[in-house]
């Protein structure tokens, strides 16, 4: 194709947003020598970049032709979307460089010869790391790996090996270290207890830190510790998982990660590993202190716990020392990663904090009910009362844990036994775990815990179970969630962040006026809803039951008078079958509802709320808004467990408009909220006023591309969704979004608060 002819074309894609035609004659320069057939393939990806970025798109058309020398027309397609995902991760140099270099960047990975990324392996890594802790850690990418007991840190991207599962065992393997390293104590060790003195509380350093700035070179004692460790983790985990062990022996891979990191300039170090991976030499050449570090190195393989390694690196560390006296950090086996002390301390006193907390609130609740059960509530005593009453209460409270001597390291093998006056109370689950794991982090369980629960108790304290934020301050962490982009038929990877917050409580009188107004229709609706509560069925053809089966009756006399077996199935029964629902209702915030059709959105909240308070169904309401990708707000209205209390209403309340509707991110953490919840029948009911739309380029077909990729998302987790608009427009989009008969059109907001309640026992019966 010529010049003119592959400008024009250009030109024609991106209209209306013409560029400069000197930047265009330049772009379609290298292009002009290609046949037709390859000119259409790289011009039919123009609408698909130019969107995103002019200027990379002009790059892409510089690009394209010699793109085309390594890759066929067909294949296209997916490079652009690679490098896109380049551009939106990294910016427009790392896209440039991605497209400077097709084979390495973009060939190898497709046939899987190049480097494994994390984020490609994570969805499997994540439940392997939970299922083999038991626990809720993290995963997350980083420059170098190491953990800090509540996330596990490993490389972006592994491309040591050529294949990609060699690639993908390598990161398992990594995992599996840093959990032992957890599991065993090798973060968090401490000297044994002598004695019953109850330990002094946890400082802003751990005792490992403590221990290791005591020698004269704390980077090389730290080394020597953290090696032994890994030996003796390895021996573990060959005990434990010898199938995933075998496999990395098998690969070969061991001894050449192992024998790279030995490679250092230190020779003590180099040395020491040697020993550790049996790689000894001859040692009769060795100097006299490298066959006394063998000897300990012998010793330590005996080795049953962490405090072992303390004991062993407290004898090397002078004989290494000796060897290496102005020793530097050196890069430990991949496997084995970094020791991060101050990480590891930071995240320990955060998962204090939170069981300290979490426990304190526990037994204050279980104290305060103890006493409303007993009549000794003291929460209606005068002040001077109150605090006399709180401190006999902390002095007749006792936590006493029970267990003989070979029990007191294993927290799960002892007993909780709470006190209160010498009069036993039952301690529950919820308070032996929280306490099981307190015992588990320091060893002991704090006198100060028991007393600041009795203090809150003594005082009255109860817990708010559905806090609020008067700030509408976030909740949870900012989420990230991909977007859907049509133009490409892909995602734009983590290209939205959602942040959870509470709605701020404004005190108002507007539910208790909307249940005035509608007295005689809330109950009405009660009534109605109460006959929800479990439905009836007939079943036929049962052993047993409340009337006779005539057709089964029949069936079983012909079966005789054929010679065959007759059924002893004669009878009907009336079968009852409990609900089992759970729905989530996503409210529009955004400020096209101002006016009537914000009060008419909140007074069909309040109706169907107060009618669902019947039936039993779990539900929980939502609202979301927002302004651009970084700044997509979802509010927390009512969960899904809690009570429809004041709280829940007053926050019904608060709901206001605010900034624009972008429907995509808040329906894919509505739905994450609804795949934790175990339900037979799973509803997601959005309620809007009008099409998705956002302030950047989050606007008609994109928009609702999005929005309808994200509900077939809901489906494919056995969600069913369903949308209520009230949007005069609504026929021309709902039907495409929701999919047919899933969505329904109100054409007056006014009408709302009378179908609603309707709409809901119509989805759920």
């Amino acid at each position: 194709m010529n010049a003119d002819l592959l400008k024009e074309t250009f030109l024609s894609l991106v209209a209306p947003d013409l560029p400069n035609e000197w930047d265009v004659e330049e772009a379609v320069e290298k292009l002009a020598g290609l046949d037709e057939h390859r000119c259409h393939s790289i011009m039919n990806q123009v609408p698909v970049i130019w969107p995103v970025s002019h200027s990379l798109c002009f790059d892409y058309l510089k690009a394209a032709a010699d793109a085309l020398s390594c890759i066929e027309p067909v294949t296209l397609p997916i490079w652009v979307n690679r490098t896109l995902d380049q551009y939106e991760k990294n910016g427009l140099h790392s896209a440039r460089d991605y497209m400077a270099n097709v084979e390495e960047n973009f060939l190898c990975p497709l046939r899987g010869e190049a480097g494994l990324a994390f984020t490609e392996v994570a969805g499997r890594l994540l439940p392997y790391l939970r299922g083999l802790s038991g626990v809720k850690l993290d995963l997350a990418a980083a420059p170098v790996v190491s953990t800090d007991t509540a996330t596990i840190f490993v490389p972006p991207e592994i491309s040591l090996f050529r294949e990609g599962g060699d690639n993908f065992l390598l990161y398992k393997l990594i995992v599996t270290y840093q959990w032992a390293f957890i599991a065993q104590g090798t973060l968090t060790v401490t000297p044994p207890q002598n004695g019953n003195r109850e330990p002094e509380p946890p400082g802003e350093t751990l005792w490992l830190q403590e221990f290791l700035h005591s020698f004269a070179n704390p980077v090389l004692a730290g080394d020597i510790y953290h090696l032994l460790e890994t030996a003796r983790i390895t021996r573990f985990l060959e005990k434990e998982l010898p199938g995933l062990m075998r496999r990395w022996r098998d690969l070969g891979a061991e001894g050449t990660i192992a024998a790279g990191a030995a490679a250092c300039s230190n020779e003590c170090m180099a040395v020491l590993r040697r020993i550790l991976l049996e790689h000894r030499g001859d040692a009769a050449v060795w100097p006299l202190s490298v066959r006394a570090c063998r000897a300990v190195v012998e010793e330590h393989r005996q080795a049953r716990s962490a405090y072992d390694s303390i004991t062993a690196t407290t004898k090397l560390f002078p004989l290494l020392h000796a060897l290496a006296p102005e020793y530097s950090s050196q890069a430990p086996p991949l496997f084995q990663g970094y020791l991060r002390l101050d990480a590891v301390q930071a995240a320990r006193r955060e998962r204090l904090a939170e069981l300290e907390e979490r426990f304190i609130d526990a037994l204050a609740t279980r104290l305060v009910n103890f006493f409303r059960r007993n009549g000794q509530s003291v929460e209606n005593a005068e002040s001077s009362e109150k605090l006399e009453s709180a401190s006999n209460l902390e002095q007749g409270v006792a936590l006493i844990i029970t267990g003989n001597e070979k029990q007191q390291n294993d927290p799960a093998a002892q007993t909780l036994l709470l006190t209160v006056n010498n009069e036993e109370v039952e301690t529950g689950e919820e308070l032996e775990d929280l306490a099981s794991s307190i015992i588990s982090e320091l060893g002991y369980l704090p006198e100060r815990y028991v007393s600041s629960a009795a203090g809150r108790a003594g005082t009255g304290y109860a817990p708010d179970q559905g806090g609020t934020d008067a700030t509408g301050s976030g909740l949870t962490a900012p989420v990230t969630y991909d977007e859907w982009d049509f133009r490409r038929n892909d995602f734009r990877k983590s290209w939205v962040i959602v942040q959870e917050k509470e709605l701020p409580l404004l005190h108002s009188s507007f539910v208790r006026e909307t249940i005035s107004r509608y007295h005689g229709q809330i109950v009405r609706l009660r009534h109605q809803f109460e006959m929800l509560r479990q439905s009836e069925r007939f079943v036929r053809r049962q052993h047993d039951g409340e009337d006779i089966d005539l057709d089964a009756v029949l069936e079983s006399l012909a079966d005789a008078r054929a010679g065959l077996a007759p059924s002893d199935r004669l009878f009907v029964r009336l079968q009852r079958d409990q609900r089992d629902i759970a729905v989530l209702f996503l409210i529009d915030m955004s400020n096209s509802t101002q006016g009537w059709v914000a009060r008419t959105i909140k007074e069909s909240l309040v109706l169907l709320c107060e009618a669902l308070s019947v039936v039993g169904d779990r539900y929980g309401i939502y609202g979301f808004s927002g302004m651009r990708r970084l700044r997509s707000e979802f509010f927390h209205i009512k969960g899904m467990d809690e009570p429809y209390d004041e709280a829940a209403r007053q926050r019904i309340g608060s709901i206001a408009p605010r900034e624009y509707t972008r429907m995509g991110p808040a329906i894919r953490h509505a739905t994450s909220i609804l795949r934790r919840v175990e339900a037979r029948t799973r509803l997601l009911i959005t309620l809007s006023d009008g099409k998705p739309e956002d302030y950047d380029d989050y606007k008609g077909e994109y928009a609702i591309e999005d929005t309808r990729h994200a509900l077939l998302e809901a489906r494919a987790a056995g969600i069913h969704p369903f949308g209520i608009t009230i949007d005069r427009q609504a026929h021309e989009y709902m039907d495409h979004m929701f999919g047919e008969r899933n969505a329904i059109f109100i054409d007056d907001a006014r009408k709302l608060p009378g179908r609603m309640p309707e709409l809901y026992r119509m989805l759920t019966r």
